[in-house]
């Protein structure tokens, strides 16, 4: 019943993700540990470390004694045909029970598979720690994601009201004849494609939200966002091998692999185990009361027992080659297993010399685009100004405020990217952990109590090229 209790739940669950109207505003450390508490996928990951664990005992058990009884009663009739003579039948009821005890003594096949079990054990709880981590990794990157999905939805807002207002400007100037139609059409297509734009960003927002909360099972909108300006450094030489010695260490897919040439090895002993003698001990008690005995003969009672105890000694001398083929089986499966852990070796090895390249990369960038802005806004006011004295055209004026938004849709871009790598590198090094969310939210404040108006980032405007109060793109 308790099954069925579970399936509406996550049917009525699933059901108030789609059709909630409202979504709650959350930190991204709050949304971390819902997803830590709501995820399915790391729930039914729980469920399996404890399954595991149940295999030890299961394992265990082959070190315990074995007892065993059985009980019966049988109801017999039996007629005998004789020839010149009256026929003779009988009926009566039988009855035995009997207990049987067993105990292995010496079999290292047993000591061999419990190790296994223990060990298969150990390699689940990593896997689970490494979901867990997968788990942070993805509610955390997502949430960044929406992040910088609304940076760029921000910016081409701008940009549209931006066109907008120039087209109204530009269809009142070729009314009254100022202004040449073709023109008119150039500010139309711009504007379009900028529509265009922005409402593939704002589907992509609605599918970030709708993987946020298929993740943490529920509704939410971060409330939180990274700070107009902080420091996002670049990984020096030394760093870098600091966290390489590191992720060789503790990165999770590199400790299954090395604990699955451990289980494999173990797995070879277990298959030379079938060559060796094994030793047990039995013992029995039975008791049989036959209610059919002579009843001429005073002696006789109908009933028996019987005990009876056995040391039994089990040498393996052939079967048809099926322990010979098992060993040879196990021994290929190290070569596998040592191979897997030499390419999870050179994985990690790239991964994290991917990521901090990446990082790195992205840290250049920000200081590139953030020039890329101000070069570019100073040239956009300056054709603007321009334009309006009749020395440059429409078309000069529309390429330079499209390069300025492209910038700063960049920009923005590169700044989120920089703490998606970095949330991607702590689980690559294996120590992804809310500790580290924490740490990243010493970055970010409260969406609520930002200033939305400022289009270019106040420490840009600051620079002296960047006349401040310019941010208005009409």
């Amino acid at each position: 019943m308790w099954r069925y209790k579970n399936l509406t739940s996550g049917v009525l669950a699933t059901l108030v993700i789609s059709l909630s109207p409202w979504a709650l505003a959350t930190t991204l450390l709050e949304a971390v540990q819902l997803g830590l508490e709501n995820n399915l996928s790391l729930r039914a990951s729980d469920k399996g470390v404890e399954e595991n664990e149940y295999n030890i005992g299961i394992s265990r058990s082959k070190f315990l004694p074995s007892l065993n009884g059985a009980a019966d009663t049988t109801w017999n009739e039996n007629e005998t045909l004789l020839t010149g003579t009256p026929d003779t039948s009988s009926s009566y009821n039988s009855n035995s029970y009997s207990v049987s005890l067993s105990q292995s003594v010496f079999n290292l096949g047993d000591i061999f598979k419990y190790g296994t079990a223990k060990l298969d054990f150990n390699i689940e709880e990593i896997k689970h720690e490494n979901k867990i981590q997968s788990t942070i990794s993805d509610i955390a990157s997502q949430y960044f994601e929406y992040l910088k999905n609304n940076a760029q939805i921000k910016a081409t807002l701008v940009e549209l009201k931006s066109s907008e207002t120039r087209e109204r400007q530009m269809r009142r100037n070729v009314e009254l004849g100022n202004t040449a139609a073709s023109e008119l059409y150039e500010v139309i297509a711009q504007k379009e494609g900028i529509a265009n734009r922005l409402r593939t960003l704002e589907k992509d927002r609605r599918v970030i939200l709708n993987g946020l909360s298929i993740q943490i099972q529920y509704p939410i909108t971060p409330s939180q966002d990274i700070y107009e300006s902080v420091p996002l450094a670049e990984i020096s030489e030394s760093e870098q091998r600091a966290i390489l010695e590191q992720a060789l260490k503790l990165n999770n897919d590199l400790l299954v692999a090395k604990k699955t040439v451990e289980r494999s090895r173990r797995g070879l002993k277990e298959s030379g185990s079938n060559f060796l003698p094994t030793v047990s001990l039995s013992a029995s008690y039975r008791h049989d009361d036959a209610n059919n005995y002579d009843r001429t003969d005073p002696t006789a009672t109908g009933e028996s027992n019987s005990t009876s105890v056995g040391l039994n000694l089990a040498v393996p001398i052939f079967s048809g080659g099926s322990d010979y083929y098992g060993y040879q089986k196990s021994s290929t499966a190290i070569e596998r297993t040592e191979l897997l852990y030499q390419d999870s070796l050179f994985t990690t090895r790239n991964s994290v010399n991917t990521s901090v390249l990446n990082i790195n990369d992205f840290s250049r960038s920000i200081g590139s685009y953030e020039n890329i802005i101000r070069a570019n806004y100073a040239s956009y006011k300056g054709i603007q100004r321009a334009y309006q004295l009749g020395t440059r055209t429409i078309t000069d004026l529309l390429a330079a405020e499209s390069k300025l938004f492209s910038a700063l849709r960049d920009y923005e871009s590169a700044r989120y990217d920089y703490i998606i790598e970095t949330i991607k590198l702590e689980q690559i090094k294996g120590v992804l952990s809310i500790q580290s969310i924490e740490s990243i939210m010493q970055l970010m404040e409260d969406i609520a109590g930002r200033n939305n108006q400022d289009l270019v980032p106040k420490h840009l405007l600051s620079n002296p090229s960047i006349k401040k109060g310019g941010h208005n793109a009409n």
